[in-house]
């Protein structure tokens, strides 16, 4: 019975640290990805801790600010103040490559999985806390365009058959993304 209670032990926490090394894997992939984006080189992403620095560096212009999470450590308090810097970092890592604030939950807390998105997007880095970032609010937010779908009547007598055809909706707003001057 021992045998069989060990190899269960074994299997839960096989599945945990399988879990935990996947969702370390993506953080190292898209934080590569992303210090692409700005210019670095990739390595740091190796490399504990020195990550969260570069990071720091890269999106808030100041290195030293990863310092702030070892508030972590004071009960209650330091957990209070420790997901306020979280969001503070995801927040300047939003705004460093052109998303909105909104993505600052994802960054602090789901990070390995948005830092994928984002080194893998089509975003591009504006320098930190996206000072470089010239679009208007609208431009930031247009994601979207909205057409309507027209039905056409069966052709040649068959019901089967439906054609349908795409036309831009007359209530559309054009956005022009201002460009940066070169």
């Amino acid at each position: 019975m021992d045998f069989l209670n060990n190899i269960a032990a074994y299997a839960d926490n096989t599945s945990t640290t399988t879990t935990f090394d996947l969702f370390s894997v993506l953080t190292i992939v898209g934080l590569w990805k992303m210090f692409n984006k700005a210019g670095q080189p990739g390595w740091p992403s190796l490399i504990p801790f020195y990550n969260t620095y570069k990071l720091c560096e890269i999106t808030m212009g100041n290195p030293w600010y990863w310092l702030r999470l070892l508030v972590f450590f004071i009960p209650v308090v330091g957990w209070i103040a420790g997901f306020y810097f979280l969001y503070q970092m995801g927040k300047a890592t939003a705004l460093s490559f052109g998303k909105t604030e909104g993505w600052a939950f994802g960054y602090a807390f789901l990070s390995g999985i948005f830092y994928c998105i984002t080194g893998f997007d089509s975003s591009e880095y504006y320098g930190p806390m996206g000072a470089g970032d010239n679009r208007t609010q609208n431009a930031r937010e247009a994601k979207t365009v909205n057409f309507d779908v027209i039905k056409n009547e069966p052709s040649q007598g068959r019901d089967d058959i439906r054609v349908e055809e795409v036309r831009k909706s007359e209530e559309d707003v054009d956005f022009f993304f201002d460009q940066p001057e070169e």
